[in-house]
């Protein structure tokens, strides 16, 4: 909190972690609501969610503000790309859960984290698992993180394998 203002200050860490929370509460209402909902319905909540709920809520970053562009964009694409995406995930998830048969919350976490993975080459694999990870455990109390980490693992490595191998190496030069 800043001495002068009294707000709290958000770092980017924060704000991207608060965001992505927001984007999949806003996919999980989507889904909710209609889950065939077209464009209108996902302007509609973005806008709704940007205008009446000033922050997301992690046991760290109690309402801290979301960055409005990372959550627009995370919705929007994770809409748009859903069916891809969708694929995507039913190729590494086991036979006996594929993605129509998750939890809905859960389903919305990975579908984010997922479209992260595929379309924000900008964003770190390993970051993109920890939030995803760490969001999860914001809304379960049991193996779902475990779970999560898992698929997130294997997408990853069909997808940036390179970006892995890389990181892999990095930590073994440095140890």
């Amino acid at each position: 909190m800043s001495r002068e203002t009294g707000k709290i200050e958000n770092s980017a860490g924060s704000l991207r972690r608060a965001s992505r929370l927001a984007a999949v509460q806003a996919l999980y209402q989507l889904t909710l609501s209609d889950p065939d909902s077209g464009d209108d319905e996902v302007e509609d909540a973005i806008i709704e969610f940007l205008t009446h709920r000033p922050g997301a809520e992690l046991p760290e970053d109690a309402y801290a503000e979301v960055d409005d562009d990372l959550f627009s964009d995370l919705v929007r694409g994770t809409r748009r790309h859903h069916a891809d995406l969708v694929q995507l995930m039913d190729s590494v998830l086991p036979q006996r859960w594929k993605f129509e048969r998750l939890d809905r919350v859960l389903a919305e976490v990975m579908g984010c984290a997922v479209y992260e993975l595929q379309y924000r080459p900008d964003v770190p694999v390993a970051v993109i698992i920890n939030e995803y990870v760490e969001i999860t455990k914001a809304f379960y109390d049991g193996n779902e993180g475990g779970f999560i980490n898992g698929v997130l693992q294997e997408i990853a490595q069909k997808l940036r394998a390179e970006e892995l191998l890389e990181h892999k190496n990095e930590r073994a030069n440095s140890s």
